[in-house]
């Protein structure tokens, strides 16, 4: 676990907290590092957990698919980034979507039982732990409601404007990289591949964008 401690650091679960202090919350969470190959599914729809996953390497995406088979994407988790939080902190409570690692990765499980986290109350890492938790869950919501502002746009190409502004924000440049390609771009502004390929196509011809595989640039702001 030592050689992992350096990238834990570093992430927003372990914010300001010192090598020491990690090492005893690790240990105190049962916390044990399990590889997945590319392709898995960590989780599954339907399952009750009581763990959370934190990404030391490789990349996850949490997924969610209706009875006719069509998939919408919920999020892209990279390395630093936890998931299933939500869920293992609820009692009795399925999981409504399926997580599965789309790149060799390297994960860091916790157990997160609401019993072991009570008793917890007086370890030296409780106080910072839960802060970085609350505001993890946070930002998470505020993504959540960034995502469901872009696809109730009206049209596919407001839907795509609004997400390429984010991450041109987020980048702070007006030329980014997404981590989608077209089908799971498609799936994640709950959009026709089709259709929306044909609106970028547009887009390009009308100088608004340009674009090459998922390197993207703006060129200028449109509503239209």
């Amino acid at each position: 676990m030592d050689e992992y401690i350096g990238i834990m650091q570093k992430t927003p679960l372990f914010k300001a907290m010192s090598a020491h202090e990690i090492e005893k919350a690790v240990e105190y969470l049962s916390g044990r590092v399990m590889d997945y190959k590319k392709g898995t599914y960590i989780f599954q729809y339907n399952e009750k957990i009581k763990n959370i996953g934190l990404v030391l390497k490789g990349e996850v995406r949490v997924e969610r698919e209706d009875y006719y088979g069509n998939r919408s994407i919920i999020a892209s988790i990279s390395q630093g980034d936890i998931f299933g939080e939500v869920y293992a902190c609820l009692e009795n409570t399925s999981l409504g979507v399926n997580v599965l690692a789309v790149k060799d990765s390297k994960i860091l499980m916790f157990n997160m039982d609401k019993r072991k986290l009570e008793k917890g109350f007086n370890q030296e890492f409780y106080g910072r732990l839960t802060e970085n938790l609350i505001s993890i869950l946070a930002h998470k919501a505020y993504s959540l409601n960034r995502k469901i502002e872009h696809i109730t746009k009206r049209s596919t190409r407001e839907k795509l404007l609004s997400f390429f502004s984010e991450q041109a924000v987020l980048s702070q440049s007006a030329s980014f990289d997404i981590n989608f390609n077209r089908q799971e771009l498609a799936d994640y502004l709950c959009v026709d591949r089709s259709a929306m390929s044909l609106e970028l196509s547009k887009m390009s011809k009308e100088g608004i964008i340009v674009y090459n595989k998922n390197h993207f640039e703006l060129l200028k702001h449109s509503c239209s």
